[in-house]
């Protein structure tokens, strides 16, 4: 797929915004471990190279004559194809240091370690309250600090 509008990367730090923004909602309270944490940043992130691919192939942006999935195919025919081979239980090596260059290029893009400590806090799956506490601070500064948090990663997203 051409890169010109997006890439892996910009992929990638949309999935962590995206991961990031439903953690402080509370929408993953099923993250018991990080192999969980693993398949939700996957899936998310699967998700958003295939709306990426849609957005592409639409009728302004060439209507189809974007190369597709099947680019992905190896020499092996026999086995599994397109995204299917990119997409498993785990991540590949490639993708997970990617990903771990990717959270603390955004966590060191804080600057202030209470605030990268709270965004690690928020990302394994602590609720405001837990993270006040832990940090010996109110729930309002909690929230405040995660909108700053998520307006920091909002300007780095925009090119």
């Amino acid at each position: 797929m051409p890169q010109r509008a997006a890439d892996g990367e910009d992929v990638a730090l949309s999935a962590i915004n995206s991961f990031c923004m439903g953690a402080a909602q509370g929408k993953f309270p099923q993250l018991a471990d990080h192999d969980d944490l693993w398949r939700l940043l996957v899936t998310i992130t699967a998700r958003k190279a295939t709306r990426q691919v849609q957005t592409a192939r639409r009728q302004k942006r060439g209507g189809g004559k974007v190369r597709g999935e099947s680019v992905l195919t190896g020499a092996d025919a026999s086995g599994p194809g397109g995204i299917d081979q990119i997409v498993g239980r785990e991540p590949s090596p490639a993708f997970a240091a990617e990903l771990t260059e990717q959270l603390q290029r955004l966590l060191d893009g804080l600057g202030d370690e209470t605030l990268r400590r709270l965004a690690v806090l928020k990302m394994q799956g602590y609720t405001n309250e837990e993270i006040a506490v832990e940090l010996g601070c109110g729930l309002r500064s909690v929230e405040r600090k995660l909108r700053g948090i998520r307006t920091i990663w909002s300007a780095e997203e925009r090119p």
